[in-house]
């Protein structure tokens, strides 16, 4: 007689204690002999482990076990039950667990909740077999005062099945909707998470922010900028981008005066130096800047709607800012020069720029290299810069050191710390999309013998971003006018070596004799 492995010795204890009275003593042996298989699934081999297991323990019996009167045993069910789902595919659970989904959905243990939540991001397409029922659950799921594992698997399992196109047919049944309704009656935590599924499925098509609108849904987001707690205030404006995935709910909530209700927040926040303010006043700043990148809306034409850049500007040149507030306004700056056509009007409107260029002189440490990342980002708009765009970036770069950039930023590459290099390869890889910016580098020379020089020591990262920069320049068409022959076959060179390239030595074998 062949000699019986332990996991299936562990099966048939398993089987039989499911087949006895559920007495203390049988619980006991249950939840042993289950973290008993767990380990052996864990150990494998899993395929042998898996069929003798679904061979004499079926998915039904496991189930039962979930509602058991006993913690532990639940935990390491759920456990073995996901182990073993793990290479059933949706349509497979879906065509034979469909019943036990709904159960697991409304399960008041988390774990099984997580357990049945999981299978859902194994759904693939909006061809996928699903069924009606599951919506209402699945947005139950949401609920709870605080961020949980469950609440956290249900946010992410509606935003996937949002994402993959089941939303209008079934997450967005009358039946759930009154789920969703009786959601939003609860707390800031539980609401937050609707609005971000909400947010999901305006991203995924327009026709959902028709519907929550048609529903008076969105009305009850909007309703949170009005909130008595500047705390809510504050969590709205961060969720308002997430709604603007195109121009259809951008122009709508533009049209409600969203942006205009924000501005005025971060006018009367800078009256008021409290620490909630200075959470109200970086919220606005940031919703401005991720604005200016919606599709379909025009960057130029919403700043000019709104006067926000002088807000902006009031911060830079405050000297009563915080480190922090001056931070956000710098970044949120560099985020806006990005777009081509905020820009234009940074151009136009000119003080921003030239209160940034007024910190950038006089920044040290963390605030230089903030600066330089702004910079980065306002020189690299556009990979093609048009004639009028480029010369803004020139004025700007003759702002930053009184025209000594380069020179200044190869002190800063040289002193060796790895934030300050990527930061300042950064500015001058943006500064080779230009025409001005080839022929400035190429008039200093210390900053390209430093590029032209490899260090190992330097780090990956730091060599990675050295390496883009000659990248850039080598690929730039005015780089061969702008060098001389051998400056620029050197240049090449490195590009073709790549980033890690290492001269190799010749191995001598000495021999003594």
């Amino acid at each position: 007689m062949q000699h019986e492995t332990d996991y299936v010795k562990t099966i048939k204890q398993i089987c039989e204690l499911l087949r006895s009275d559920p007495t203390p003593e049988v619980i006991n042996g249950l939840r042993e002999s289950f973290e008993d298989l767990s380990k052996q699934l864990r150990a494998g081999p899993f395929l042998e482990v898996f069929e003798t297991t679904l061979g004499n323990i079926p998915f039904a019996a496991l189930f039962s076990l979930l509602a058991a009167p006993d913690n532990k045993l639940i935990v390491i069910v759920a456990e073995v039950t996901g182990q073993l789902l793990k290479p059933v595919t949706w349509s497979m659970v879906h065509q034979t667990f469909e019943d036990y989904i709904v159960q697991g959905l409304d399960h008041p243990h988390p774990v099984v909740k997580c357990l049945v939540l999981d299978q859902f991001l194994k759904c693939e397409q909006s061809s996928d077999p699903f069924s009606p029922q599951y919506g209402p659950h699945l947005w139950k799921c949401l609920s709870g005062k605080n961020d949980s594992d469950s609440t956290k698997t249900a946010k992410k399992a509606l935003v996937h099945l949002f994402e993959i196109g089941m939303g209008i047919d079934y997450l967005l049944t009358s039946e759930s909707i009154a789920v969703v309704r009786k959601l939003l009656a609860g707390s800031e935590s539980q609401r937050f998470r609707i609005y971000d599924v909400m947010a999901a499925a305006i991203k995924k098509s327009d026709s959902a922010f028709e519907f929550f609108r048609q529903e008076g849904i969105l009305d009850t987001f909007l309703s949170e900028a009005a909130s008595g707690d500047i705390l809510v205030s504050v969590n709205f404006y961060e969720t308002v981008p997430k709604f603007c995935s195109s121009a259809v709910p951008f122009e709508y909530l533009v049209s409600t005066g969203v942006f205009s209700k924000a501005l005025q927040c971060l006018i009367d926040a800078e009256k008021d130096k409290g620490v909630t303010s200075s959470l109200m006043q970086v919220a606005v700043l940031k919703l401005f800047s991720r604005m200016v990148d919606v599709e379909g809306a025009d960057a130029k034409t919403f700043l000019e709607k709104h006067a926000f850049v002088n807000e902006l500007t009031n911060i830079l040149e405050s000297s009563e800012s915080s480190s922090e507030l001056r931070s956000t306004a710098i970044s949120c700056l560099g985020t806006i020069g990005n777009s081509p056509r905020a820009l234009e009007y940074l151009t136009e409107e000119k003080k921003a720029l030239a209160a940034f260029a007024e910190i950038y002189k006089s920044s040290l440490s963390h605030m230089r290299v903030e600066c330089l990342q702004a910079i980065a980002c306002i020189f690299g708009h556009s990979q093609t810069p048009s004639k009028e765009m480029s010369q803004a970036c020139y004025e700007l770069y003759m702002q930053l050191d009184n025209g000594g950039l380069l020179v200044s930023l190869t002190k800063e590459i040289m002193k060796g710390f790895e934030e300050s290099c990527v930061a300042g390869f950064a500015v001058i890889q943006k500064m080779a999309l230009h025409v001005w910016g080839i022929r400035e580098i190429s008039n200093h020379q210390n900053i390209v013998n430093f590029l032209l020089m490899r260090d190992a020591s330097r780090g990956k990262n730091v060599q990675q971003w050295q390496f883009a920069v000659i990248q850039e320049i080598v690929r730039s068409p005015s780089a061969k006018d702008a060098f001389d022959a051998d400056t620029f076959a050197r240049l090449s060179k490195y590009e073709k070596e790549g980033p890690y390239f290492v001269n190799s030595v010749p191995q001598v074998a000495l021999r003594l004799d």
